[in-house]
């Protein structure tokens, strides 16, 4: 396993809003994204940045990937970064080595797709209204399949679970 610490920086993990105090300072949320051959990551990068709460960290566990360029495009996206490479095993073994490197108070998971732009704050909310929750877990799209489009699920529907 090599680690690189090279592109780690703090970055401002709160909205920022003209005189509010954000209700998010407290609770630090780590994304961990592991990704194997590294094609989609840059669009990952660029939707973590462009959150409506962005992460304190991102742990980018990749696998056939080129270091210095997954550093690079972090780097490019303004975000704190830790980029593991993975040397053996599959996805489990990558979402454990994200798991094992993370400081945040809350660990994200997801693969190298394209998150909703609140979806860091969607969690962080959760987290602050059901504090006992070991682990929430929703699907956050879904396939309408009489229009064949995605549609995000409302925060209101069952997908979303909690668990203790």
């Amino acid at each position: 396993m090599a680690i690189s610490q090279k592109c780690r920086e703090p970055v401002p993990a709160v909205i920022e809003r003209w005189g509010e105090i954000s209700i998010y300072q407290p609770m630090k949320a780590s994304v961990i994204i592991p990704s194997k051959g590294c094609s989609y990551i840059k669009h990952s990068l660029l939707a973590l940045r462009v959150q409506t709460l962005r992460p304190h960290e991102t742990v980018l566990v990749v696998k056939k990937c080129n270091i210095k360029e997954v550093e690079d495009l972090s780097r490019k996206a303004g975000l704190s970064c830790v980029v593991i490479k993975q040397r053996r095993g599959f996805v489990t073994h990558a979402l454990n080595l994200g798991k094992k490197n993370t400081i945040g108070d809350l660990m994200l998971f997801t693969d190298d797709a394209i998150p909703l732009s609140k979806w860091i704050e969607k969690y962080v909310k959760l987290h602050l209204a059901y504090p006992r929750a070991a682990d929430i877990a929703s699907r956050d799209i879904y396939l309408d399949l009489q229009k064949m489009i995605l549609l995000p699920i409302p925060d209101d529907k069952p997908p979303t679970k909690l668990y203790r």
